[in-house]
């Protein structure tokens, strides 16, 4: 499920007891890093929050947030 928090950070839980959680900033600021300031915070932003749901009933967690960033950078550098 992707909440947003108090602070209004994007937030995806990946447990149902909710009591684990991955912070999408952290995926947002590593992708950010990875591309070398080639796409915005916000574009990579918009694309984080439309591709988190598909991990938000995943089985295993552990390498949630690398396929989450390898997804995300594919799909900004495919649209660049």
């Amino acid at each position: 499920m992707l909440t947003i928090n108090n602070d209004q950070e994007p937030i995806i839980n990946i447990d149902p007891g909710g009591n684990s959680s991955i912070d999408l900033e952290a995926i947002i600021e590593q992708i950010w890093k990875d591309l070398g300031d080639t796409a915005s915070r916000s574009d990579i932003r918009s694309v984080v929050i439309v591709v988190a749901p598909r991990y938000a009933d995943a089985r295993i967690f552990t390498y949630v947030p690398i396929f989450m960033r390898k997804e995300v950078r594919r799909r900004l550098l495919g649209s660049v």
